[in-house]
Parts: structure tokens; sequence; C-alpha cells
């Protein structure tokens, strides 16, 4: 299936690391967390998790956006919590975002959507260049990790952020339609709004991979994204891309979180470590 030609240009980088702000701190078993509240650009102020060596020092990088999942407590930044902590263990430094578009602010019109979604993804972009401004962190070593939406906005940055090296996307839908139209009521016509969203559709930004690797990790029993749509993205992603499917729900499983850790591992050069 054609897909229309993404515009990364939309996405402009900001020429350095946003102001921001420790609300709070803790170290426990050698990894620090800290509350940050940063300047998100457009979309105001955001909010993420810091998570790192207590010891300090450079390595790898994790960009990690949430799920959409209503009644789960992981259904915001804390989702990766415990990922993250584990990965301080190997020295990665990691940053969980929290959305807005649809968890803060309910979807409603092509120009209310269009708009939070080149939002969400201008402050990813400040995310990015937070997490590069830590000390030490090897811009060389930088991952994306999302789910659900959160994966589709991190396929958006790929696209127009080339300082991201690999990309692990964990159960997507291919176009903000298949999700915004089906469960929420909009003020537009259900073509017209797919149509007008297409130029924002993850399934096409996935054109701007440029061969670099990317994690397809998918659900045999998931209810909101199929197998035919799966095999479409998979498709999209090109040979660079990876695709596993899991016997789990849309929620995924322990299966697929070591999976996650072990391929980001082997893309991020990380020292040997156990699983868990």
């Amino acid at each position: 299936m054609d897909h229309p030609l993404p515009d990364p240009s939309r996405f402009t980088a900001p020429p350095m690391a946003p102001a921001w702000t420790v609300r709070g701190e803790e170290t426990a078993d050698g990894v620090t967390v800290a509350d940050l509240a940063f300047d998100g650009g457009e979309i105001g102020e955001s909010e993420a998790y810091l998570v790192a060596p207590a010891a300090g020092g450079g390595g790898p990088a994790i960009l990690f956006f949430h799920w959409l999942e209503g009644g789960a407590p992981t259904s915001n930044r804390t989702e990766f919590l415990d990922e993250a902590r584990g990965l301080a263990h190997r020295g990665v430094t990691s940053l969980l975002v929290q959305g807005t578009l649809p968890w803060l602010e309910r979807p409603s019109s092509i120009e209310h959507d269009r708009t939070l979604i080149e939002r969400e993804v201008a402050m990813l972009r400040r995310a990015v260049e937070l997490l590069l401004a830590r000390p030490g962190v090897d811009p060389e070593r930088l991952v994306a990790v999302g789910h659900d939406f959160g994966g589709m906005y991190e396929t958006l940055l790929f696209g127009a952020e080339p300082r991201i090296k690999a990309l692990v996307l964990m159960t997507p839908t291919a176009r903000w339609a298949d999700w915004f139209t089906v469960y929420w009521r909009m003020e537009d016509a259900p073509d017209a709004y797919a149509a007008a969203l297409a130029p924002l559709d993850p399934v096409a930004w996935l054109a701007l991979a440029d061969g670099r690797p990317i994690l397809l990790q998918f659900a045999a029993d998931d209810e909101y994204v199929s197998e035919e749509v799966a095999a479409e993205i998979a498709a999209a992603a090109g040979p660079g891309a990876e695709s596993r499917t899991y016997r789990a729900g849309h929620e995924l499983s322990e299966e697929a979180r070591v999976d996650r850790e072990a391929w980001m591992a082997a893309r991020l050069e990380l020292p040997a470590g156990s699983v868990g």
C-alpha cells in the first residue's frame, strides 16, 4: 500500500537542551530516579523520569514512551520504570516521558489532533536534547522504545531524528485514525479525518528508517492490532526490521521484555548482565 511521503522538516530540532527542574530524587540499590519537569515547547511543561546509574559516568541512553490502557496503573510514564532501573545497573541512562494526547487531552478533530501530535513529537525532540545533554551520555548509542500510542509517536521521532540509532515498537497500530476515530467521538467524518492525518501516520514514517534496526513486538491475542495491520507495519519497516509475535495480549509479556532487553543490549553494546 502506498503511503504519503513524510516530511521530517515539520519537526524542527531545538538548538539546545530545554530548561528543566528536578522536583524530587531518590537513590536506591545504585540507581537514581529523578522526577523532572522540562520545557516541552508549545505543548507546555512536560514530565519525565530520568533513571541513571547513581555513580554517573558515560554510556548508552534510551528514550521510553508509554502506552494507553484505561484503568491500568502503568498507563503513564511509570510503565518502564522497573525496566529502566534494571538497565541502569548495566550503565544505561533512560528518560521516561509523559504523553498528552490522548492521555491528558481527548482526541476531537482534525485540527486539534494534528496540532497536538506535532507538538508531542516536538516535545520528544526536546527530550532527546535533554537526554543527550547528560554528562557522558554517548550520542552514538541512543535507542527509542515505545508501546501502543507511545510507539506511534516514537516512529515519527525516529523518522525525524537520525541520531536515534535503533527503535523498539511494541504493539502499535499503523494510523492515528485506526484508534482515534473508533474509540473517541470526532467532529469530522472518519474518512476525512483519516485522509487529513495520513501525512502523520506512523506507517508512512517508517520509510525514513534508512536501514536503522527496528524491533517490532506484536501479540497473538491483541484485540487492538490485527495480524493484517502487524504485517503492514512490518513490511513498511523494511529489511532492517525484525518482527516477533508473542502469546500475549496487547500489554505483551515477560518473554517480550526479556527479548527486548537482549535486543537492545546487542545494539547498545552493554556489558553482560542478568535479565530481570
